[in-house]
């Protein structure tokens, strides 16, 4: 509770207050998404050499990454809005877009083993977007 009170001072002095919400959601989405491509990335080292598992129709992994890149989109531009550091508003906007390029790689993947490591970069983006978004200082 410290640590976020901490936080929003921060955000309110380096004048992305308003930000925060965009904050929050890119935290939530990449936090599940992280989970969940970690447990695939997983999965799929079992059997390594077997060709690669195609998404399926409706997987919701894909509609939260979409949801994901959308959300590093709106907060990049919060952040430029708001006059906030450059720096922050580039990390977000390069997730943005790094994001399909790594649904891409799982589509192109030939083998288990070159899925898992996709998302194995999946849960590496997401997880590297949540600690930045809660805690944009350190």
């Amino acid at each position: 509770m410290v640590l976020r009170a901490l936080i929003i001072v921060m955000v309110v002095l380096t004048g992305i207050a308003p930000a925060f919400g965009d904050a929050d959601r890119v935290v939530r989405l990449a936090a599940g998404i992280a989970s969940e491509a970690e447990r695939r990335a997983e999965a799929l080292r079992h059997n390594p050499a077997a060709p690669a598992v195609p998404f399926e129709a409706g997987d919701p992994l894909l509609t939260e990454l979409d949801e994901f890149a959308l959300a590093a989109l709106t907060l990049s531009r919060a952040i430029e809005a708001e006059g906030g550091p450059e720096d922050l508003k580039c990390i977000f906007l390069g997730i943005s877009r790094d994001a399909p390029a790594r649904i891409a790689e799982v589509e192109a993947a030939d083998t288990r083993a070159d899925q898992s490591r996709a998302y194995a970069e999946i849960a590496r983006l997401t997880r590297q977007a949540e600690r930045i978004a809660a805690e944009p200082d350190a």
